[in-house]
């Protein structure tokens, strides 16, 4: 900014002219904002002058407010001299503030808007700025609140103290007395008669008390309980009410030492005081206004203080109920009388569709608040969830019906919402079903009062009403997809209001959104079938709505709509409703110019039309909508969802003609895989394969076809991505499979790139499995140049001494598929890798060997081959380990393919060589684990089940613990088998070696298996006596313990969660640190420290999360919370692991996880503003740096949890820390890669 261009502001800033004036100051404005802009110091000070003049001086106000706005850029700008001219110079905004002249009301406002402004606009990173407001502007503002006679002047500076103590109220406690001197001065304005004074006086204690020391909080809640119980006039008890109010919002948990004296016997007595006149309309508003006013305190401490406000739980749930339907001016058997309510309605209702008893009632703000803590309840105590569904949600349930404030009504549907958004995450965590879930069945039976109460609603004047049952109606067909479906008819009016012409754009959407949930679960089509019609209008109507949501939504109701004809059955004709559906699909896809929501619908909308009622539409309609979709294919937005479309159609069962168009579709989904999109390649393969599938056998399909196809996927046959991977061999396979013709050219691009892939030790799962399909197809293609000998060949052919265990397992399951599908010379390949086990030339060709007659022994009867059993057996005494190890796996393997002749060998090899137990039992292991996985196998270990029994009971107390997690392994698999094993488990828990105790324990995670089995049932039954080791005084036995209870808690939580209370108290001791764990080692120049308990506690924090997740409503959350206070200031594994039960916790149970929030700033604050040591290596400073980026993408989670900025420490936290440096720069990258994910 130039001399001469600031002489120039100043020129026009004098101007006679306001508008001249206006300008140049906006001009002026606009320069400060410039980054970079700097005033000479002369330029400062008449710049700065001329403001304030103006501001005191100028006639027009919008010339006054204009240059109050300017003085907050132009502010941070300025020396700190002029600063300080500013705020309390001779002509400083304090000064217009504090003066007692006459008629300097708007001159006060705009000065106390321009410190607001400036407080605002004042970087953290501007200490001396800082000090110089709390330093000289502070006091004075104290000490006109304290003496000031114009009440304006209290007010103004109330305000100012307000900003202040919101932003910088730690640094104000700094200043010796200031916080009691502000203290002193603010309290006598609570007893004010002006309601604006008192009005600023609470909101300065609410902040105040943020920053407030032990002793001057507990003076100042003293002070105000005490006043509120003293208190004679209804107006002073609702001021000191609110008073509590804001400080239980704003310090939260250090409240709960004055509840119980002090805070909740005031708000019980008067919540509950019923004395008001209810035929004085005044004396009935105030007493509204106390109980409102007892509410929000109530609401406040549940959030901010919940532990202490539990063993008032009941109490304050039932006041909330007992409120929840009070409505003094209207009698109880009008609520009873629904005839009475119709009049009612017809008569009282207003404009906006609200039904009254005129502006005097106020009741209806104390059934808001019942309301809202009902659901505050349910947020952040899920664990109440099932009793409240007994309790209180039929009350709430029945009143949505009878109330008739329009507020308080959205306010019940809010809070059935709630309960019914924490019954989806119980229930989608804890797995459980309609008829094993006792909430679940609570739900069901609300259902009808549900409806009932929303029925009127729908069709009622009110489109908030509507559109709030819409979004209830949505969320309870989310928890139970069919609880709605019996109510089909009476809904339907409701919906067609929804969807009517007059209807607002928000309501239409709700409405079409509603409708599509509704629609969406596998017994739709009988539901819907008999009302499709009346449906299916408005819907298509819908579909040409102007709005591009409302056709967005239609569209998706439409495919919904396309399933449930899809799926009628045979009695229903669908066709009458086809070519409507069709044309209206048609309509948009053809469109162009549209948003990208509504060609989105309309992709899905035909690939669904095709695929599922392809038959009913003639061929010239479905080769229209082909072609559009090749066309879309070309479209960078729509391809996508294009892509996903085509594999639809691919796979219908209709077996749709797609000949005219497969070359140009194989041809753009080719070209896709070069694209650097991960989500296009990956939905272009599983497209090509659909289409190799369906259609690779037609006549469009040909060796030139595959041959592009290969080129381009074949890049993808690699360890960089390995699901891409599986797809690319899929599709390879698919080729073969389709043209057999094609195996050569399979092998000539692909193999080359799948050898590579085999000598990965990243290989596994489905890849490897598409990988062995892949030769399975080859060997089986009778293709004269792809034979069994030259695939062979190319397999032995990798085989080198660096490769990893992992890759020998993966090229000898290879070998074992060709094995297994190929006739000729197969009895000469396994000869000679029985040979090689023993004669090998190199370490790598054994190993490749025994694995290869291992995996070959599982597919194939080995018996016949003589010296097999002693080569295998002679390798246990290898010199190398992997050796050793693969021969144990492989004597296992061959006894699966023949058990009657090799399992009683591996017995008596066990009984004969005690030295080689640990290798034979991994045999044994071998054998079991695989053939427990059948029928058939079970039936085969029947017959030596005792001698295995014998056998491994004989073995629990093997000091190596490698050993004893094998036999674990076997009893485990055993006890599947029968349950019997689980009782002789339980026996051995009370046995006197700590290493049996730790092997039956760890053999329970062994008997778990996905499905249902009779095991489950008898486990429940004795797990009990596993838990109770949790207090074994040994630690392989309590870790034993606490590995198991993971396990269980997250494949089959039913079993364990009723006896959780029992045992949280144990599993939480073992999360904290144990000084007679910790043994110091003496190494000479130095000592170390080794803590035995490090296992345990990361085991104990694993089995905790696992618990958060299946078993959310077995914990005392506030408890549970309390718990990581510990584990965030613990070694780096378990501070990680902390971190993720947070980010987890922040989305499952937010609003608990913000009640217990406070305790968490300051071990997080410790994370993120650590430094590693000076000495410290590379590697840990990169430790150091990563547990800070874990630690800041837990509280990015926790900044997503709603209303958590009212948490006053985190708030400040955020601003003053990791919002601050290079640390707000991380922070920044994290929130920007979670915004893309």
């Amino acid at each position: 900014m130039s001399s001469f261009r600031t002489d120039q502001i100043l020129e026009r800033m004098g101007q006679r002219d306001p508008d001249f004036r206006y300008m140049a100051v906006s001009d002026l404005y606009n320069e400060c904002l410039k980054e970079g802009s700097k005033l000479d110091a002369d330029s400062e000070n008449k710049i700065v002058a001329k403001l304030l003049q103006m501001i005191a001086e100028d006639s027009s106000g919008d010339v006054k407010g204009m240059a109050v706005k300017c003085l907050a850029p132009l502010s941070t700008k300025v020396s700190e001299k002029t600063f300080g001219v500013i705020i309390d110079g001779p002509s400083g905004l304090s000064k217009n503030i504090f003066s007692t002249k006459k008629d300097m009301e708007e001159t006060k406002d705009i000065s106390t808007i321009g410190l607001k402004f400036i407080i605002a606009e004042v970087p953290e990173s501007a200490t001396n700025i800082i000090n110089l407001l709390l330093t000289r502007l502070a006091p004075k503002l104290i000490e006109q609140i304290q003496k000031a006679s114009a009440e304006d002047t209290v007010w103004y500076c109330l305000d100012i103290v307000n900003d202040l103590l919101g932003k910088w109220g730690r640094e104000m406690s700094n200043e010796v007395g200031c916080f009691e001197k502000l203290q002193s001065a603010i309290l006598p304005h609570l007893s004010s008669d002006n309601s604006r004074a008192r009005k600023k006086a609470i909101g300065c204690i609410g902040y105040l008390a943020v920053s407030l020391p032990d002793t001057l909080l507990n003076n100042l809640t003293e002070h105000l309980v005490k006043n509120a119980k003293s208190a004679k006039t209804s107006e002073s008890i609702q001021t000191f009410i609110q008073a509590i109010a804001a400080i239980s919002r704003s310090v939260g948990s250090r409240l709960g030492k004055h509840l119980k004296d002090g805070i909740m016997p005031l708000i019980f007595k008067h919540a509950n005081n019923t004395d008001a006149d209810e035929n004085d309309s005044a004396e009935l508003a105030a007493a509204c206004e106390i109980k409102d006013n007892c509410f929000q305190v109530l609401e406040a401490l549940l959030l901010r203080c919940p532990k202490d406000t539990d063993k008032y739980l009941e109490k304050i749930e039932k006041l909330s109920l007992t409120f929840l339907v009070w409505d003094p001016l209207v009698n109880e058997d009008f609520d009873e009388d629904e005839e009475m309510q119709e009049e009612f309605d017809d008569d009282f209702i207003d404009e906006s569709g609200e039904a009254s008893l005129g502006d005097d009632d106020m009741s209806w703000k104390v059934r808001k608040a019942s309301a809202r803590v009902l659901s505050v309840i349910l947020k952040t105590r899920p664990e109440k969830l099932q009793h409240l569904y007994s309790s209180a949600l039929p009350t709430v349930v029945s009143r949505i019906g009878k109330e008739r404030e329009e507020n308080v009504k959205l306010d019940l549907m809010s809070t059935v919402v709630v309960a019914l958004e924490q019954t989806a995450i119980i229930s989608n965590a804890e797995g459980d079903s309609r008829s094993s879930s006792s909430t679940l069945k609570k739900l069901s039976g609300l259902v009808p009062d549900i409806v009932k109460g929303l029925q009127k609603e729908l069709t009622g004047k009110s489109p908030k009403t509507k559109i709030g049952a819409f979004q209830l109606l949505k969320e309870l067909v989310k928890v139970i997809p069919d609880s709605l479906d019996s109510s089909v008819e009476s809904l339907i009016p409701g919906i067609q209001q929804g969807l009517d012409d007059k209807a607002s754009s928000p309501l239409k959407i709700e409405s079409l959104a509603f409708l599509r949930a509704f629609m969406a679960h596998k017994g739709a089509a009988a539901v819907f079938i008999p009302h499709i019609q009346s449906i299916s209008t408005p819907v298509l109507k819908a579909t040409s709505d102007p709005y591009y949501k409302i056709n967005a939504e239609a569209l998706r109701v439409l495919a919904e709509i396309v399933k449930i004809l899809a799926g009628a059955e045979s009695g229903f004709n669908p066709e009458s409703h086809i070519p409507a559906v069709f044309e209206a699909t048609l309509n948009k896809l053809r469109q162009l110019d549209i948003d990208q929501e509504v060609k989105e619908g309309a992709i899905e909308c035909t690939g669904l039309l095709i695929s599922l009622l392809g038959d009913k539409l003639s061929e010239a309609q479905i080769t229209q909508c082909l072609t559009i979709l090749v066309e879309r294919l070309s479209n960078e937005v729509t391809r996508l969802g294009t892509v996903k479309t085509i594999e639809q159609i691919a796979s219908s069962k209709l077996k749709i003609d797609l000949g005219s168009v497969l070359a140009a579709i194989v041809k753009e989904l080719s070209g896709f895989l070069r694209k650097k999109s991960r989500p296009l390649k990956q939905a272009s393969l599983s497209a090509l394969v659909a289409l190799i599938k369906g259609h690779g056998k037609s006549k469009a399909a040909g060796s030139s076809l595959f041959e592009g196809i290969l080129k381009e996927s074949t890049p993808l046959v690699s360890e960089q991505d390995l699901h891409l991977a599986h797809l690319s061999l899929l599709l390879a396979s698919s080729i073969v499979h389709a043209s057999s013709s094609s195996a050569e050219n399979v092998a000539k691009l692909v193999l080359p790139n799948a050898y590579n892939l085999l000598k990965s030790s990243l290989l596994q799962g489905i890849a490897l499995q598409s990988l062995l399909k892949l030769f399975k197809e080859l060997v089986t293609s009778k293709s004269k140049k792809v034979t069994y000998d030259s695939l062979l060949a190319g397999l032995t052919g990798i085989v080198a001494p660096e490769l990893s265990r992992q890759s020998f397992s993966s090229i000898a399951q290879c070998v074992a598929v060709l094995v297994a599908n190929s006739e000729a010379g197969t009895k000469d390949t396994i000869q000679k890798f029985v040979s090689d086990v023993k004669s090998a030339k190199s370490d790598h060709q054994k190993l490749l060997a025994i694995f290869a007659i291992g995996e070959i022994g599982t597919r194939v009867d080995l018996s016949s081959y003589a010296d097999l059993k002693k080569n295998i057996v002679a390798s246990f005494d290898a010199q190398s380990e992997e050796t050793k190890s693969a021969a144990s796996v492989a004597f296992g393997c061959i006894a699966v393919g023949n058990m009657t002749k090799f399992l009683p060998e591996i017995l008596a090899e066990i009984e004969a060589h005690p030295k080689r137990k640990y290798l034979l039992l991994g045999s044994l292991r071998e054998v079991i684990v695989r053939l427990s996985e059948s029928k058939e196998g079970k039936e085969n270990l029947t017959g030596h089940f005792e001698s295995l029994l014998t056998l491994l009971f004989q073995n629990t107390a093997q000091e190596e613990e490698g050993t004893r997690n094998v036999v674990s392994e076997c009893l485990g698999k055993l006890a599947l088998i029968n349950p019997n094993v689980v009782p002789q488990l339980r026996e051995r828990v009370a046995d006197s070696n700590l290493y049996t105790r730790a092997c039956v324990t760890t053999a329970i995670k062994f008997t778990i298996f996905e499905k249902s089995l009779p095991v489950d049932k008898v486990l429940k039954e004795h797990i009990g006596a596993f838990l109770d080791l949790l207090s074994d005084p040994e630690i392989p036995v309590r870790k034993a313990v606490m590995l198991s209870l993971n396990y269980v808690a997250h494949h089959k939580p039913k079993i364990i969660r009723d006896l959780l209370g029992k045992y949280l108290p144990a599993l939480y001791g073992e999360t904290k640190v144990k000084k007679e764990l910790i043994k110091e080692v003496d190494l000479g120049p130095f000592k170390h420290k080794v803590d035995a308990g490090i296992e345990l506690r990361q085991a104990a924090f694993e089995c905790m999360y696992t618990l958060m997740d299946t078993c959310l409503t077995k914990l005392d959350l506030q408890e549970f919370i309390s718990q990581l206070v510990s584990g965030l200031q613990d070694e780096y594994d378990i501070q990680m692991l902390n971190h993720l039960i947070l980010i987890r916790l922040a989305k499952i149970a937010g609003s608990a996880l913000s009640g217990g929030l406070e305790q968490l700033v300051e071990p997080l604050k410790a994370c993120v503003t650590a430094t590693a040591k000076e000495q410290a290596v590379a590697q840990q400073v990169e430790r150091n740096n990563e547990l800070i980026r874990s630690a800041l993408r837990a509280i990015y989670s926790i900044n997503q949890i709603p209303d958590v900025e009212t948490q006053p420490k985190f708030a400040e936290f955020m601003k003053g820390t990791v919002t601050q440096g290079t640390l707000g720069q991380t922070y920044a990258e994290i929130v920007h890669a979670a915004s893309e994910r």
